[in-house]
């Protein structure tokens, strides 16, 4: 017994955390979809209201990379949602960063999926999304934002459930070491 509870608790581990990081990023239905063109522009309009909060914006951002560095600055992205009245609703800026494998350049083909914003939606109306993605060392070959509405939260015990376990066959795994020594 005490042979499989290592990988048991690595997989339930694994298991939890996988579980809560894809009902983050997928949860909840898609409102619109933004095919992004160019390095910046604006998204047409959308008609929201607070019944559909709480939502999510999801940056999905597909390109091409040579990792020269260690660490590697793929894109900078900032994106603004506006509502009536020109009411600021959210903003969001970040980096993708790409580390390398080994000591040898490499070159890849990567998708960066990014839950960049949970927010609500005040007053019901028309909201416009403007963006930007600049490349910095990686080529972008598409780019899209999607709005999701009536996410779940951020599910934070499980999260730590899935942490704890990982931990603790580290522990038993350190432990079962220093009997052998």
């Amino acid at each position: 017994m005490r042979k499989y509870i290592v990988p048991l608790l690595f997989l339930a581990g694994a298991g939890l955390i996988g579980w809560v990081a894809y009902d983050y990023s997928a949860s909840g239905s898609e409102v619109a979809r933004f095919e992004l063109h160019g390095t910046e522009g604006s998204g047409r309009l959308v008609t929201l209201d607070p019944s559909m909060n709480p939502m999510r914006a999801v940056l999905t951002v597909s390109y091409d990379i040579e990792l020269m560095e260690e660490n590697n600055r793929a894109f900078d992205y900032s994106v603004i949602m506006v509502g009536p009245g020109g009411m600021q609703t959210f903003t969001a800026e970040g980096q993708q960063r790409d580390k390398r494998e080994d000591r040898t350049p490499e070159y890849a083909s990567k998708t960066s999926e990014q839950v960049i914003k949970t927010f609500d939606i005040p007053a019901p109306g028309d909201y416009l999304l403007d963006w930007r993605i600049m490349p910095e060392k990686a080529q972008v070959t598409a780019q899209a934002i999607s709005l999701r509405r009536n996410v779940t939260p951020l599910r934070v015990p499980f999260l730590i459930a899935g942490g704890a376990c990982i931990l603790l066959a580290f522990l038993f795994l350190l432990r079962s070491r220093k009997r052998r020594s």
